[in-house]
């Protein structure tokens, strides 16, 4: 398995991502451009440039047009690379992508104030009672949210999928397990950055220890000037 994020760069110029932009098919564009935050927009952007980046540096692949395909309740995957199961997350300036041999999902949040509400919506029974003991509830809560969100992004139900139906347990202070329809899967927990937590799900217990980050102006250009997408 591959992680890798870059914090993209916020003083970018527009015509870099104009430049960046006109090498996503068309399909790709339209989604896109149905986001109406410009940010947003920018983050699906760099989403796209990463995951053909650590497609190369993984698998040599060529850094042409990528046709993503997109399951029933979001989940996407590659029209060419059928056998590689990847998953994009991104949060304020950070974009992640994970890659794997099997499913795998990836969810990065900024921690804040907003998930104290969110505890019986998120929790299952056994984690409700855990977290009545926890002293840093607000850590708890935001870190259970990247876990279930990566999980329900592995397993392509998004929000079809209930988080109060998953329930993990902590095997160490980063890797958790849980039990859905009778599989067993992991997840491990990384601080991208400060408040920043990152969770990847897949069923192989087979995590990298760290978190590859990439420089943004790396990215850009690998993108724009050492590897072209064309």
């Amino acid at each position: 398995m591959k992680i890798i994020a870059t914090k993209i760069c916020p003083h970018t110029e527009v015509e870099i991502w104009h430049s960046l932009e006109v090498h996503l098919d068309e399909a790709r564009r339209n989604k896109i451009g149905k986001c109406l935050q410009k940010k947003q927009q920018q983050r699906m952007i760099i989403g796209d440039i990463l995951l053909r980046y650590a497609l190369q540096q993984e698998f040599g692949s060529a850094p042409g047009l990528l046709r993503i395909g997109y399951g029933p309740y979001g989940k996407p995957w590659l029209y060419e690379r059928p056998e590689v199961f990847f998953n994009i997350s991104h949060a304020g300036e950070w974009v992640a992508v994970a890659l794997g041999s099997r499913e795998v999902g990836i969810d990065v949040e900024i921690q804040g104030p907003r998930f104290a509400k969110l505890a019986d919506c998120l929790l299952s029974p056994s984690e409700l009672r855990d977290f009545q003991s926890i002293q840093d509830q607000d850590t708890f809560l935001c870190r259970r949210w990247v876990m279930k969100e990566s999980f329900v992004k592995m397993i392509g139900l998004g929000l079809g999928c209930p988080l109060t139906s998953v329930s993990f347990v902590m095997i160490s202070h980063q890797d958790a397990f849980t039990v859905y329809e009778e599989q067993g899967y992991f997840c491990r927990v990384y601080e991208l950055a400060s408040s920043y937590p990152l969770a990847v799900s897949c069923a192989d217990y087979r995590f990298p220890d760290q978190v590859t980050i990439l420089p943004f102006e790396r990215l850009l250009h690998w993108a724009l000037v050492a590897s072209p997408l064309v």
